[in-house]
């Protein structure tokens, strides 16, 4: 029962150095070695390398653009368009903003002129003061002094 097999003799330590040996020896080999293939290379002769670019303009003309590339461009256009309409609608919403603010602005002149006039004895404003009638002594005043003669 004390005996023991050759495999619970190995430690941890010494199996990962055979595992790194392992792989120090694998990663040293090249490339080339261990995709080593017996097809040559062969190379287009000139007969068909003078026919095969009057192949594909038959299928496809010279200026029409590829699927991806045609797809890429209408990205790039719809994306364009949209910013375009964007930049519009920002500046429409922009003016819209600025008339109404000048809108706001005239409407608060043309109150306060009118509240002015309303203030002044004499003038057609919707005022009481300044309205009674000459000689009753109750004239409206505006706590200013009388204008010189």
């Amino acid at each position: 029962m004390s005996e023991r097999t050759g495999a619970d003799m190995i430690s941890r330590r010494r199996m990962l150095g055979i595992l790194g040996t392992g792989v120090a020896f694998g990663m040293g080999m090249p490339a080339a070695v261990l995709t080593t293939s017996d097809a040559e290379a062969q190379t287009p002769s000139v007969d068909q390398r003078q026919a095969q670019p009057q192949a594909q303009p038959q299928n496809q003309p010279q200026n029409q653009r590829t699927g991806g590339t045609q797809a890429r461009q209408d990205r790039r256009t719809d994306a364009t368009e949209q910013r375009q309409d964007r930049r519009t609608n920002r500046t429409r919403r922009r003016m819209a903003r600025r008339n109404a603010r000048r809108e706001r602005a005239m409407a608060r002149h043309e109150a306060r002129n009118k509240r002015r006039m309303a203030r002044r004895p004499g003038s057609a404003g919707t005022s009481a003061k300044g309205t009674a009638p000459k000689g009753t002594g109750t004239t409206g005043t505006t706590g200013q002094a009388p204008p010189r003669q």
